[in-house]
Formats: C-alpha cells, sequence, structure tokens
C-alpha cells in the first residue's frame, strides 16, 4: 500500500460544460468540473472515462432535486456530495476530490424567466377568478374603477350578464363537457362522436319520461317505409 500512495495523482477538467437534468422541466444545468483522481494498485482501461462517468453519474442524481432558480444551492448540495468520495475496490482509483461549478445558459435563463413569468400570470389570474371574476357586483366595480367615467345602464348590464355567465359556465357547461369530453375518449371518428352525443341525448330524455324521441323515431321510420313503397 505505500506504492500506491506514491503515484501521482492526476487531474481531470472539463473544459467542454456537461448538461445536468434539474427539476425544472425543459432546462438543464451547466456543469464544470474539476476532479483529482489516484488510479488503484491494479488499473484498467479507460479509467479516466470511469472517473469521470460515475462523477457525472453522483452529480446528476443531486442536480435533479433542485429547479432552475436554485442553480447555486444545487451546486453546494453536489460538491457537498462529491466531498466524500467513495472507497470501494470495484472503482478502480482512490482519493477523489471532485468539484462543480454549475451555471444556467442564456436560453435556458431566457426560458426561465418566461416560465417564471407564465406561472405568474396563471397565479393572479386565478386570484382574479376566485376573487373578483366570480362575484358580479365586483367585476362590475372593478370595470367602473378602470374605465373612470361612469357606464350606462346597458353597459353595466352587459357586465353582469358576462360575470354571471362565468360563474355558470364553471358550475353548470364546464362539468358537462368535462363528461363529454371522458364519453368521446373512446371514438376518434366524429361521425360516431356525433352518434354517441345522440345515444346520450336519447338516454336523458329517457330518464326524463320524456316519449318524444320514441314518437319521433316512430315518424321517422313511418315516413322511411312509405318512401319505399
Amino acid at each position: 500500500m505505500k506504492w500506491f500512495w506514491q503515484r501521482r495523482a492526476r487531474t481531470i477538467y472539463c473544459a467542454q460544460p456537461r448538461m445536468l437534468h434539474c427539476a425544472t422541466p425543459g432546462i438543464n444545468f451547466e456543469a464544470t468540473f474539476t476532479i483529482e483522481w489516484r488510479p488503484a494498485l491494479r488499473t484498467r482501461l479507460n479509467l479516466e472515462d470511469l472517473v469521470l462517468s460515475q462523477t457525472l453519474a453522483r452529480a446528476s442524481e443531486v442536480a435533479q432535486l433542485f429547479p432552475a432558480v436554485e442553480v447555486r444551492t444545487a451546486q453546494d448540495a453536489i460538491n457537498a456530495e462529491l466531498g466524500a468520495p467513495e472507497h470501494t475496490r470495484a472503482t478502480g482509483y482512490r482519493c477523489l476530490a471532485a468539484r462543480v461549478e454549475l451555471a444556467l445558459s442564456e436560453s435556458s435563463r431566457e426560458d426561465l424567466a418566461q416560465q417564471q413569468a407564465d406561472e405568474a400570470r396563471v397565479r393572479r389570474l386565478r386570484f382574479l377568478r376566485r376573487n373578483l371574476y366570480e362575484q358580479p357586483d365586483l367585476f362590475v366595480l372593478d370595470r367602473i374603477e378602470k374605465q373612470g367615467d361612469w357606464p350606462g345602464a346597458q353597459q353595466v348590464a352587459e357586465w353582469q350578464r358576462l360575470a354571471r355567465w362565468m360563474v355558470a359556465a364553471d358550475e353548470w357547461w364546464q362539468p358537462i363537457l368535462d363528461q363529454w369530453e371522458k364519453v368521446g375518449q373512446g371514438f376518434n371518428d366524429i361521425e360516431l362522436q356525433n352518434r354517441a352525443m345522440l345515444a346520450l341525448c336519447d338516454a336523458l330524455q329517457k330518464l326524463k319520461g320524456d316519449d318524444s324521441s320514441d314518437d319521433s323515431s316512430v315518424a321517422s321510420s313511418t315516413a322511411e317505409g312509405r318512401r319505399k313503397e
């Protein structure tokens, strides 16, 4: 073992950044590694590639836990992980001291800024919907405040009608559309979707006790028979 410790340390510097997936979809960390290591007593072919590959794998496991906005926190966590080298006989090397520097490319920073702006806009719209648009009186007051001048009665009526329609869409139409979408998922053909809709309408009419659909079907079949004659 004394001869082993006298072996000269080797350094791997990855000038070309390596991509590490982070927790933010579509965005990667750019990682630059500096790795110092010593070969074990029994060396193997492509040992430097093995050192780099295993270091990248350990860094990737940690990087995936952090979103892109926490690039510095992710860098500290990866360096803390790489600061505890794995001393196993199977690796073929010892005395690993690795360090990484993380960054975001210009395009990634632009994508991240756009995602943050979109998320902020969605949060604002949800806040307005919950606290403003679902209450017709507040909706009208908000329109009046933004317009400045007092609107006419027709304008107020249109705003109230719009606010009530938005509430009704959530309470009534949206659930129906959701259910219809689930019904139509098994039909790729438009004609089959239309037939499924007609079957659903007939079932609803029968559920209400409405026999008009039966009468219409009888009348249509009678007319069809007359045309054949």
